[in-house]
C-alpha cells in the first residue's frame, strides 16, 4: 500500500487494556516491566494483554471502513498482512486465534466477517471461526456513549468450545472503548482459557 508511510502507529498505552497513556508514563512502566492503569485497577478487563497497531485515522479509517461496509474483503486480507509488517511477532505465546465474531444478522448482510479475514491475513492461515459466538444481537458500537457500550454487548458472547487451560489470541478490526473485547475474553475465560490477548488493528478515541 503507497498510503503505508501515513498510517500513525499506536505508541503509549497500556499493555493490559489498551488504555492509552502519555509516552512518559508508558516508558516509565515498560523499563520496569510493569502493566496496567487505572481502568484496570478499578475494573476486570479480562484481557491479559494488548497489542496495538494503528490509531483510527486517515488513511486507515478509510481502508477499514472499506472492508467492513463496502463488501472489499481483499482489503480486509491486506490489512492483516500490513499489520503483520509492524507486529511480525507478539512476545506471548498462545494456543488458538480467534476473531470478534459477527451477529448471524449482520454476517448474512456482509457475507464475510471482515475481522475474521484480517486475522487470516495476520496469521497467514484460516483462524478459528468456532470458539465464540454471538448471542445477542448489539447496536452498532458507533451509535453509542462508553456507557451504553459497556451495556449493549454485556453478556453478548458465549466461547462454543471447552478451552481448559488454553491461551487465546483474540482479534477486532477496531477498539474503542475495549467493552466487546472485555465481554470476548469473558466468555472465554468462563469456558477455562488461561489467558486472552488482544491484538487490534486500530486505537480509536472516545
Amino acid at each position: 500500500m503507497d498510503c503505508r508511510k501515513n498510517l500513525k502507529r499506536v505508541q503509549a498505552y497500556c499493555r493490559r487494556c489498551g488504555e492509552f497513556f502519555s509516552e512518559e508514563l508508558s516508558s516509565f512502566l515498560e523499563e520496569r516491566d510493569l502493566y496496567g492503569c487505572r481502568v484496570c485497577q478499578k475494573e476486570n478487563v479480562y484481557l491479559d494483554r494488548v497489542f496495538l497497531g494503528f490509531q483510527y485515522a486517515e488513511p486507515i479509517s478509510t481502508l477499514i471502513e472499506r472492508a467492513k461496509f463496502g463488501g472489499d474483503f481483499v482489503i480486509a486480507y491486506k490489512l492483516g498482512r500490513l499489520l503483520r509488517l509492524i507486529l511480525p511477532s507478539l512476545p506471548v505465546e498462545y494456543d488458538l486465534a480467534c476473531a470478534v465474531p459477527l451477529s448471524v444478522e449482520r454476517f448474512k448482510q456482509r457475507g464475510y466477517n471482515q475481522a475474521e479475514i484480517m486475522l487470516w491475513g495476520y496469521l497467514g492461515k484460516r483462524p478459528k471461526n468456532d470458539l465464540l459466538k454471538r448471542v445477542k444481537n448489539t447496536r452498532p458500537q458507533t451509535e453509542l456513549s462508553r456507557k451504553e457500550r459497556l451495556q449493549n454487548v454485556k453478556s453478548a458472547f458465549e466461547a462454543k468450545s471447552d478451552l481448559l487451560g488454553l491461551r487465546v489470541l483474540l482479534f477486532d478490526d477496531v477498539m474503542t472503548t475495549g467493552a466487546t473485547l472485555r465481554e470476548c475474553a469473558k466468555a472465554l475465560k468462563k469456558a477455562g482459557a488461561k489467558e486472552v490477548v488482544a491484538l487490534v488493528l486500530a486505537r480509536a478515541c472516545y
